[in-house]
């Protein structure tokens, strides 16, 4: 925090001394003043933008815990999916962005697909790493008391795994609101995305770092909800992890 106002401050001080023009280069103080005459419209473009992340992130969620329990179930299925999941992350999807609007339209629809796409490989790749690295003496354990496949996951498996899925979730939230952006840039009628352009066009620099900071601060806020929810869900993981 106070390297952060440090920085702050010596960016003020040489918007001050330089002189330079708000359109190139506006100062924090300019910034706050500006976007807090905007906050309504920032407001109401991040309500749109949140609502494509959340519906985005939680159908990423669903789809990549049936796809990472199918993978771990079944050998032939992870050595047929595996190189398809990490070959799609060769894609840029910026570029694919474009394709979403032009095959579904200027609605939510692209922008959620586009979210789960930046979101499904690392929570799908974390939680079959951890379902597949369970260590064994439990597994063995459960099978001697003739456990179904059902139990050996619901007590076993699936508790073990949960640190790396959580990790696969925190990755994931950084991007989440970043894939939301992408998608709204690509064509959209509202969203930050839509106001941060409006505002580069305007040459409302001032506006554009105000979208830029919130932005930001969504995706931290996501990130903080995603480890809030991980103390609660495996707060022995914190335990061993701080002893």
């Amino acid at each position: 925090m106070a390297l952060m106002l440090l920085a702050l401050i010596v960016w003020q001080s040489y918007v001050w001394l330089s002189d330079i023009r708000p359109q190139v280069l506006p100062g924090p103080i300019r910034i706050a003043r500006e976007s807090l005459e905007s906050a309504d419209a920032i407001w109401n473009h991040s309500l749109v933008t949140m609502s494509e992340v959340g519906a985005g992130f939680s159908i990423s969620i669903i789809c990549a815990l049936t796809l990472g329990l199918l993978i771990d179930m079944s050998t032939p299925l992870r050595r047929a999916v595996y190189p398809l999941i990490i070959a799609s992350q060769t894609v840029p999807i910026p570029v694919v962005a474009p394709l979403m609007i032009i095959w579904f339209g200027y609605d939510m629809l692209p922008k959620i697909i586009v979210v789960g796409l930046f979101t499904f490989v690392p929570i799908v790749l974390g939680f079959a790493a951890g379902l597949a690295s369970t260590e064994r003496p439990p597994i063995n354990l459960m099978r001697t008391f003739g456990s179904s496949r059902w139990q050996m996951y619901r007590y076993v498996k699936i508790p073990a795994a949960l640190p790396d899925l959580f990790t696969g979730l925190r990755i994931a939230a950084i991007y989440a609101v970043l894939g939301a952006i992408f998608g709204e840039l690509a064509g959209a009628f509202d969203g930050l995305g839509i106001f941060l352009e409006q505002s580069r066009l305007s040459f409302r620099t001032d506006l554009v770092f105000g979208a830029i900071f919130v932005i930001a601060l969504l995706s931290y806020l996501l990130f903080l909800l995603v480890v809030l929810i991980e103390r609660r869900a495996i707060p022995w993981h914190f335990q061993q992890r701080e002893s």
